[in-house]
Order: structure tokens, then C-alpha cells, then sequence
């Protein structure tokens, strides 16, 4: 049985996935690693809160707060209805899931400092998973798993690299939602060879906070099928074509651009949605039509 990090971060597009990733690998997770978005080491909330909406504007502004700052809070209040609904819980959160099942919960904002690195090489880890993980990890943490790193990401690589891919991915013309793992071997970002794709086709007319929690919710069964058959697809592995795009934070004209062909950031139903769970399931991240299966 393979020992696993997972590294990821505690944000709504996340929950429904990572809920389900734990339950279904709790016996292999040594380790999960949630990143603090908000550390002071990183700008703290002001200085982080005044960049994003004089770059992205108030709207951007707003869909991160309901990913970061409004998910947590609805957590906490569903564990306090809990009691009146005989203990049913409609999410939880990484720590409690950790808590559960006795594995080891590092909330960090540097992943790559040596006391966080130093605890990964005692986990005696085989794999470490990344799945919509906020910070480029550095040589001593590839180095630590015997066997390798893999990213999940939220696009059909090579498209949409970089950051809020499922915003990109519906920005650009002709690119499909999908989801991506790859290998990690150095600090280019998501750049390494991929192991397994998968498309996938949310909802029409819901917002990006939705797809970005369906997209990545589809990917679970990839995510397992990788796991379970890693030999192979590492044969099989291949480098990503040139070409692809990459995106950082948006900027004010791609939320224009959004706002102009009718996609919405985030909306009060999609919210409630997401925190529920969006219904997707592995049955909806489908093969791409590649001829190969796995790719």
C-alpha cells in the first residue's frame, strides 16, 4: 500500500473533491497539506485583499471570498446545526477528515520551509499528490516521495496552465473544460509530462465557482485510476505539446470579457450548490478522443 501526501487547499471549488479523496484513500494518506492563502509570510489579507480588486476588480474580489473566507464559515455553522439534523453533516472540513481518520494535518503558508520538508521526508512517503495547490514547491520537497509527485489540474493541459484554470478554459475559444495529471520534476508549473486526461462538461449557465467544483470533483476517478495503475501510465507518459497558454490572475478586461459573454464568478445559488456538492461524479470526466486509453 503506497504512502501519500496530499497537498491541496481548503477553499469551496475543493471540498466535494477533497472529502471524497480522503474517505477513498485515507488508508494510504500519511500527510495532507493544506496551504494558509492568507499567511502574513505571503501579504496577509489586506495587502492580498487590495492587490486582487485594484488588478481583478470587485467581482473577482467577491468570488474569492466566498472560495476562502465564506466556504470555513459555512462549515462552522454546519457543524453547529449538526446536533438539531441527528449529527448529518453536509461537509467537513480537512481537519476534521484528518482528525477522523489519524492522519497528520500540516496547515502551512511555505510549504517549503525545512521544519514542513523535514516532516515529509520522516512521513516515508511514496507519493505526493497536488491537487489545486496554491505554491510552487521547491527541490527538497520533489526530492522527498520515492516515487514521484503528481498534479492534478483543473484544465486540459497543455491549455489554461497556471492559476484558476476553469475561468481560462471558458475564456478561451475552442479549449474544453477538463482535468490533467502530470508529472512534477522541477518548478515549472504544470508543465511536466501527463500521466492521464480526462474532459468533462459542466452544467451550461452556472458560474465559475461551479465549474471549478465540478471539474475538479470529476477528476477523482482519474485521480484513482493513476494511482492504481501508475507503472503503466508512467510508460506511457508523454511530454506536453508546444504551444498550450498560461494564465495568472485575471485581469479587469478578462472579467469584462466574462461579464460580456454572459459567464458569472460566483452567484449565491452556485455557492450553496458547491457547498453541498455539485453532482458530479468519475462517470463525469470522460476519456478525451485520443484513441489511447488513459490519455
Amino acid at each position: 500500500m503506497p504512502r501519500i501526501a496530499l497537498f491541496s487547499t481548503e477553499c469551496a471549488q475543493l471540498g466535494d473533491a477533497l472529502e471524497t479523496i480522503i474517505e477513498r484513500h485515507h488508508d494510504e494518506i500519511a500527510v495532507v497539506v493544506t496551504s494558509d492563502v492568507y499567511a502574513t509570510s505571503r501579504g496577509g489579507l489586506l495587502q492580498q485583499t487590495y492587490r486582487n480588486v485594484r488588478r481583478s476588480g470587485l467581482a473577482f474580489m467577491t468570488y474569492l471570498t466566498c472560495s476562502f473566507m465564506l466556504y470555513p464559515a459555512a462549515i462552522h455553522v454546519d457543524r453547529l446545526l449538526a446536533p438539531l439534523r441527528g449529527g448529518r453533516r453536509t461537509r467537513r472540513s480537512v481537519a476534521e477528515l484528518c482528525e477522523a481518520y489519524g492522519i497528520l494535518h500540516i496547515r502551512t503558508g511555505n510549504v517549503n520551509a525545512p521544519e514542513v520538508a523535514a516532516q515529509l521526508e520522516r512521513a516515508d512517503l511514496d507519493f505526493i499528490v497536488i491537487y489545486w495547490f496554491d505554491q510552487i514547491i521547491r527541490e527538497r520537497v520533489i526530492s522527498a516521495p520515492r516515487r514521484a509527485v503528481i498534479n492534478v489540474h483543473a484544465a486540459f493541459l497543455p491549455h489554461c496552465r497556471g492559476l484558476f484554470p476553469t475561468l481560462f478554459s471558458a475564456l478561451e475559444p475552442g479549449t474544453p473544460f477538463g482535468i490533467s495529471a502530470h508529472l512534477i520534476e522541477n518548478r515549472e508549473i504544470d508543465a511536466g509530462p501527463v500521466l492521464a486526461q480526462r474532459t468533462t462538461s459542466p452544467p451550461p449557465g452556472r458560474s465559475v465557482l461551479f465549474n471549478d467544483s465540478w471539474v475538479n470533483r470529476a477528476g477523482v476517478g482519474m485521480l484513482d485510476e493513476v494511482l492504481a495503475d501508475f507503472d503503466r501510465l508512467l510508460d506511457e507518459a508523454r511530454p506536453q505539446p508546444e504551444g498550450g497558454s498560461y494564465h495568472s490572475y485575471p485581469e479587469r478586461h478578462h472579467i469584462a470579457q466574462a461579464r460580456r459573454e454572459g459567464l458569472r464568478l460566483v452567484t449565491l445559488r452556485d455557492f450553496l450548490a458547491v457547498v453541498r456538492g455539485t453532482g458530479a461524479t468519475d462517470a463525469d470526466g470522460h476519456l478525451p478522443d485520443t484513441g489511447r486509453t488513459g490519455q
